[in-house]
């Protein structure tokens, strides 16, 4: 049995390097890239180009001399590039954030990943050392939905928008004191009102119909009002209580550090592949491996509005994964299936997972197809980029010539640093 001790994970395997590279335990993980677990590593100075020519630039920046370079991490979402409204800012489209439509949600959450790493022949079989060109696609195709707390927060502010608009749009009509009241009025402002909200991008369409509703309700309450002065005054009356309740919806929703993260049942998809540049050299380059796989989760959110600012939340995830290679790296195949939980609050986290995997044909002198591995882990957020992360555990690693076994045990620890782009 092989055990760390404590003294080692917090002093001989502290990694203090700006190309740190996180314990390659945490396989379940919904954001890891599936680049990156196909090819073994889990980088955090990862890329983030936003623009396709900052991402022509960063796959310049991974080749010197004709030679790929490894630790080189890029994650992109070509779906998102170039969204930006005039003076330079972001808009908010209120569809890319509510909706729970399959193409919405996989144009915001489709990620394209690359990454490169020196191999070596644990994991790559007959495969000469040389430079990993991993690379995959994820794709959400159930995304979830916002949670609970947030959408109700923000019916209420896109019903008090859209009533102080309509209040707002019939106190400027009848202003004027030579101006004569009547129907017609009212009927004008629901109708600016009307048009208005079915052009606005900062409400998602599915609110739309409920609010056109509410509108009607409105519009039938000021009709009702015959006397000119008197309209005036509960027209006053109502924006300022409308302006009031905006203020103190929109400081509940801002409180939260994630007001718009989603909840309940979510899906990924996600397809990687990796090729071996033997000796760093193009012209060497061989297929190695490739795999799919489903990662099915559920979040409930513990969160509370008696204390906005935390984030707490519990996650069940699984995985469900299939990966070929090549004879040279190794004879079989892998199925693997498992399960995480992890409990979640504000910037730590401590979770537990098991894996299971199941190879396609057992090489001589291996009893069994079967192999597992079992870790226990925790992190926590130092700062945006510092986290210290701790994992105890068994891990299979390598191919079937070399199959983990469950006695043995590893545990790792360290300090990552991350620049993130």
């Amino acid at each position: 049995m092989r055990v760390a001790s404590i003294a080692c994970i917090l002093f001989f395997l502290f990694t203090l390097s700006l190309r740190a590279q996180e314990p390659q335990l945490k396989q379940l993980e919904l954001t890891t890239s599936p680049a990156f677990v196909l090819l073994g590593v889990h980088p955090t100075n990862i890329q983030r180009p936003s623009t396709p020519r900052d991402f022509a630039a960063s796959l310049q920046t991974a080749q010197v001399n004709g030679s790929i370079q490894p630790n080189f991490a890029v994650e992109t979402n070509p779906f998102n590039w170039n969204k930006k409204a005039p003076q330079n800012k972001y808009s908010f489209i209120a569809n890319d954030y509510f909706s729970d439509k399959l193409w919405p949600a996989i144009k915001k959450n489709f990620a394209l990943s690359i990454a490169t790493s020196a191999t070596d022949t644990a994991k790559f079989g007959n495969l000469h050392k040389g430079t990993g060109l991993g690379y995959g696609v994820r794709v959400t195709l159930f995304p979830g939905t916002v949670n609970k707390r947030t959408r109700n927060d923000f019916k209420l502010w896109a019903r008090a928008e859209m009533i102080e608009l309509f209040a707002n749009v019939l106190q400027r009509t009848i202003s004027d004191e030579a101006h004569v009241f009547s129907y017609q009025d009212v009927t004008q402002a629901f109708d600016i009102s009307v048009a208005t909200l079915l052009a606005k991008k900062d409400i998602p369409d599915h609110m739309k119909p409920w609010l056109l509703n509410e509108l009607t309700i409105y519009k039938g309450k000021i009709a009702a009002v015959q006397d000119k002065t008197e309209l005036d005054t509960l027209l006053a009356s109502e924006m300022d209580t409308l302006s009031k309740e905006k203020e103190q919806v929109l400081n509940k929703i801002n409180t939260r550090k994630t007001p718009f993260a989603r909840d309940g049942f979510i899906l990924e998809f996600a397809y990687a592949g990796v090729t071996l540049m033997q000796g760093n050299a193009w012209d060497s380059s061989v297929y190695a491996k490739s795999g799919i796989w489903l990662t099915p989760s559920y979040r409930i959110d513990l969160g509370t509005d008696k204390d906005p600012a935390t984030i707490q939340s519990l996650d069940i995830l699984g995985v469900l994964r299939y990966i070929w290679n090549t004879s040279r790296v190794d004879e079989a195949n892998y199925l693997d299936f498992g399960a995480k939980l992890q409990f979640n609050r504000n910037d730590w986290n401590v979770g537990f997972e098991g894996v299971f995997r199941h190879a396609s044909e057992a090489p001589a002198g291996v009893d069994s197809r079967w192999t597992y591995t079992w870790v226990g882990n925790f992190s926590y957020t130092i700062k945006e980029n510092i986290t210290l992360r701790l994992s105890f555990g068994s891990q299979f690693d390598g191919t079937t010539r070399s199959y983990t076994r469950p006695n043995e045990i590893l545990a790792i620890g360290g300090v990552n640093f991350g620049l993130l782009k």
